[in-house]
């Protein structure tokens, strides 16, 4: 092992710390309101430690989604591999959502309230990143659509837009209101629910 390797993996490792408080902060206080001191109190580090990685306030909350919405697309490509059709594939990406945002509620509040709402958002790389979410769902209708799974005539970017909308009220409002209360239970039925528009 050479001597950068160690060095590299704290760097790392208090890039992610730095990360893992920013997502507490912002969702606690809302981007605006947060304070890079606040951050950094939460991540145990000087404020100076988090301009090595970000700098500015905005770059690093832009960060946040860009990163975990990476894993969950990564993550559904692993396990769509083995389903045998679009429609499986769909209501697994459409559950794995719920279940991300219950499973990291306070990176679930900066995304859906805080960044996707947001007409102010001019950083390409986080406005491509939440673009593919949709990109992903309309890719998946239409290749159910050429496989025969649902009608032909289906448009993909309106009931793409019905889709999202269903999965993001549900969110928001389970943030805003934790209604549902019971988030895993409800996410069954929604998606089983979203499924059969299709069908009809």
């Amino acid at each position: 092992m050479s001597t950068q390797e160690p060095k590299q993996q704290r760097s790392r490792q208090r890039k992610n710390d730095v990360l893992t408080a920013a997502t507490r902060v912002f969702a606690r206080d809302g981007i605006a309101k947060a304070k890079m001191a606040d951050i950094a109190k939460e991540a145990g580090i000087a404020v100076s430690s988090i301009y090595d990685y970000f700098p500015t306030k905005e770059a690093l909350a832009y960060e946040i989604p860009i990163q975990r919405l990476a894993q969950l697309y990564a993550e559904f490509e692993d396990r769509a591999a083995a389903l045998p059709t679009t429609r499986d594939r769909l209501s697994l990406f459409l559950t794995m959502t719920a279940d991300h945002a219950r499973a990291n509620p306070d990176w679930a509040r900066l995304l859906y309230l805080e960044i996707w709402p947001s007409v102010l958002i001019q950083e390409a790389r986080v406005r491509r990143s939440v673009d593919d979410f949709g990109r992903i769902i309309v890719a998946m209708l239409r290749e159910g659509s050429h496989r025969g799974e649902w009608s032909a005539s289906l448009d993909p970017h309106r009931t793409a837009t019905i889709l999202m909308g269903s999965i993001a009220h549900m969110l928001i409002t389970w943030l805003l209101y934790r209604r549902p209360a019971d988030l895993e239970a409800a996410t069954g039925p929604m998606v089983e629910q979203l499924m059969g528009m299709l069908e009809v």
